[in-house]
């Protein structure tokens, strides 16, 4: 409760800041050394999809082992999120052209954090356009906070959207770790009924472990996120089962020095040396 709340309270703080000189950059694309990642799931949809790329621009570090990627939406002017300018454009015709309309916002109205670039993604062959956006726990920033073993936990305001407008249109609390997760049951088994129990190939209760360090000996922090969630329960696709997603990150964080703090020492301890 205790870390719950002190994550609020930075959140709450990180909204009202700006980007700044220096501030750091995570890339999760298909040049990286080791690719984007898999998406698995929803539930047993067994079929392997290709992770979306993203790239986090302008990550603050508050402390020397918190950072935040604040808020940021100018509207319809550029730069506007790679996914939402590449999902309208391969929006049906028959779809209203006020929701196809590239203005910084889902087809819901809401805003999105312009400084979280996600991509266009297709999952259990649908595409959907994700985003971190405004409003939730924090307030459309996206924080990350590096614990005492040196793993991080990546946390954000999430939502996806079909691009039909609210019905179309769900948010969930998306946490990633290089720690370990576990895959959980569907929102129906854990409601006392009968769901779908398993991530792709992943049944509920298993267990995945990422990584954090410099693996492909760069200088610079890179490692691998994983996350096990359920989908809400109005979600348009797949309510209540579990997801799990496993994503390679690099940085253009340096390993070690004065810059970041004591992190950087934690990091190098809790990753064994080894490459990708």
């Amino acid at each position: 409760m205790k870390r719950a709340t002190r994550r609020v309270r930075l959140a709450c703080a990180w909204a009202l800041l700006s980007p700044v000189a220096g501030a750091a950059t995570l890339y999760s694309t298909a040049d990286g050394p080791a690719g984007v990642g898999t998406f698995h799931g929803p539930g047993a949809y067994m079929e392997e999809s290709a992770l979306f790329p993203v790239v986090i621009r302008n990550m603050i570090w508050v402390t020397e082992r918190d950072f935040a990627t604040p808020f940021e939406n100018n509207g319809a002017r550029p730069p506007n999120t790679s996914g939402e300018t590449e999902f309208h454009e391969s929006q049906a015709t028959g779809v209203d052209p006020a929701l196809r309309a590239v203005d910084g916002r889902l087809s819901n109205g809401v805003r999105v954090n312009e400084n979280v670039d996600v991509g266009v993604a297709r999952i259990a062959g649908t595409e959907v356009l994700f985003a971190v956006v405004e409003g939730g726990s924090y307030n459309g920033a996206q924080l990350a906070v590096a614990g005492e073993d040196g793993q991080i936990v990546m946390s954000m305001d999430l939502a996806m959207d079909l691009g039909i407008g609210p019905k179309g249109v769900a948010r969930l609390a998306f946490t990633g770790t290089t720690g370990t997760v576990v895959v959980p049951q569907s929102l129906q088994t854990q409601a006392g009924g009968k769901g779908v129990d398993q991530a792709g190939r992943f049944p509920s209760g298993t267990r995945l472990t990422g990584r954090v360090g410099d693996f492909n000996h760069d200088g610079r922090i890179d490692g691998t996120l994983v996350s096990a969630l359920t989908l809400p329960l109005d979600a348009p696709l797949y309510p209540g089962q579990p997801f799990v997603i496993v994503r390679h990150f690099d940085t253009d964080m340096p390993i070690a020095g004065a810059r970041f703090g004591d992190v950087h020492g934690l990091l190098q301890k809790a990753a064994p040396a080894r490459g990708r």
